[in-house]
């Protein structure tokens, strides 16, 4: 290993800390960017109050071909609903324009499974509107006319639902636009003996319009449902610009989540949720690697220093892969894989300072000692990481769910190591030596008596010549 000239290691020491503050900076900031913003890699890991971490429904779109603006605005109104609710924590995104997706953390962990299955199967229950015709019956009056079908459908003409009580009763306001006034006088107008029908997806309810004179909105009460917020909420989710496919609806548990997301529309929209569970865990690693940067330092000086600079561009770059990966599931897969990177890299890095040490100490020069050991310690650490990222191209060919997350995970790390060892590891060691003073330092080199007194004797019978 070759040292760099002063000047190339100072610009490269440059460089890398300040790949190292952008990686802090994506890491815990959100960015505001002219035509978008990014969502800081910490704030998109999703982690309520137990393993099971909530859960998440994934909808098929059915809209061929939906806008932007339309997904934004669906993302933005579901997530709307489920906050009004007492989720704080939700997490709303589309998946291209194929799906949307719903995550949730029980909130205050008092909500139960079954509740938060409920509510994730009511954003499926199906479009919101009002019409002169009652789907599931004849089009017919009793005279045998047909009635003209006028329908005003919620995610065109419905402003806002609210919920209010009078008279200890509770009732829910439908409020429309400019243009569904109108399209709402045109439904009272052509319905025949004074009746409409809310529809809901596949559920349709009369209601009667006698004595209607003001057309901005429409009230709803005695309905057959009994749980009047599930009703409005419905309605809501019911108006979004997009068709969701209800009846294919995928609902999981999650211990966690990383993802980029496609249509957040702030840097808030993607919540932190600390769990004991989470924190214990993670303080422990941290713990952990405190420790062993100690010993490594107490035993090889600044080398330590190369070690931990070498696992923190190993943890920006899997943050970073992962958070490219589209609900990617981690929970406790990314402890356990980033414990298998972090190992791999501090015992590739411990036993290639041992062996420069050793045979620094048989006479050879610091360029030579660097060269003999690197070539020792990186065939074994290759061979590991290639096993490791095999064995996990099997796993994921042959899982699914989180263990299909551990595969994942797994290979993301194995190939890391291997560049953080070939690429990483021996440019900062190079920076490192480079600098006068630090090359002995960095190792806490120091010769035995013997070897000390033969150097001051060559050194001597140079001069003497």
């Amino acid at each position: 290993m070759k040292k760099f000239n002063k000047n190339t290691a100072i610009i490269l020491s440059i460089l890398m800390f300040v790949v190292l503050a952008i990686g802090f900076v994506f890491s815990y900031v959100p960015i505001q960017f002219k035509n978008g913003k990014f969502v800081s890699l910490s704030k998109t890991i999703n982690v309520s109050a137990d393993l099971v971490g909530g859960m998440y429904g994934e909808y098929n779109i059915t809209t061929e071909n939906p806008s932007e603006k339309d997904l934004i605005e669906s993302v933005s109104l579901i997530r709307e609903v489920f906050e009004d609710d007492g989720y704080k924590n939700v997490n709303v995104y589309s998946v291209g324009n194929k799906k949307i997706r719903i995550e949730l953390s029980y909130p205050n962990g008092v909500d139960t499974f079954e509740t938060a299955y409920t509510k994730l199967a009511n954003v499926g229950t199906g479009a919101f509107s009002i019409s002169t015709v009652n789907p599931s019956a004849s089009t017919s009056t009793e005279t045998g006319e047909t009635t003209k079908e006028v329908v005003l459908a919620g995610s065109e003409y419905v402003k806002e639902v609210n919920v209010f009580t009078q008279d200890n009763g509770k009732y829910i306001s439908v409020v429309f636009n400019k243009e569904g006034q109108k399209k709402f006088k045109e439904v009272c107008d052509n319905a025949a003996s004074a009746q409409i029908y809310l529809i809901l997806g596949t559920y349709s309810q009369g209601i009667s319009i006698s004595g209607i004179e003001d057309y901005t909105s429409l009230t709803l009460s005695n309905t057959d449902w009994k749980n009047t917020i599930e009703l409005e909420q419905k309605i809501r989710l019911g108006c979004t610009k997009v068709a969701l496919d209800g009846t294919n609806l995928t609902i999981n548990t999650m211990s966690a989540t990383l993802s980029s997301g496609e249509s957040a529309s702030s840097p808030s929209d993607k919540t932190f949720d600390s769990s004991t569970v989470y924190v214990i865990a993670f303080s422990s690693l941290i713990f952990v690697v405190v420790i062993m940067l100690a010993v490594f330092a107490i035993k090889f000086g600044l080398f330590a220093v190369v070690a931990l600079i070498s696992m923190l561009f190993a943890s920006y770059l899997y943050l970073f892969i992962t958070w490219l990966v589209p609900s990617f599931e981690l929970g406790l897969s990314v402890i356990l894989s980033l414990i298998v990177g972090v190992s791999l890299i501090y015992s590739y890095a411990f036993k290639f300072a041992q062996n420069v040490k050793s045979e620094y100490n048989l006479g050879k020069s610091l360029q030579a000692a660097l060269e003999s050991s690197y070539k020792k310690s990186i065939v074994a650490e290759i061979i590991t990481n290639v096993m490791l990222f095999l064995a996990s191209l099997v796993l994921m060919a042959l899982s699914f769910g989180e263990l299909a997350s551990v595969a994942i995970s797994f290979a993301i790390l194995s190939a890391l190591s291997i560049f953080t060892n070939l690429c990483v590891i021996p440019l900062l060691i190079k920076i490192g030596i480079s600098f006068k003073g630090l090359d002995r330092k960095l190792f806490l080199l120091k010769k035995r008596k013997g070897l000390i007194d033969l150097d001051e004797d060559e050194q001597t019978a140079k001069e003497e010549n």
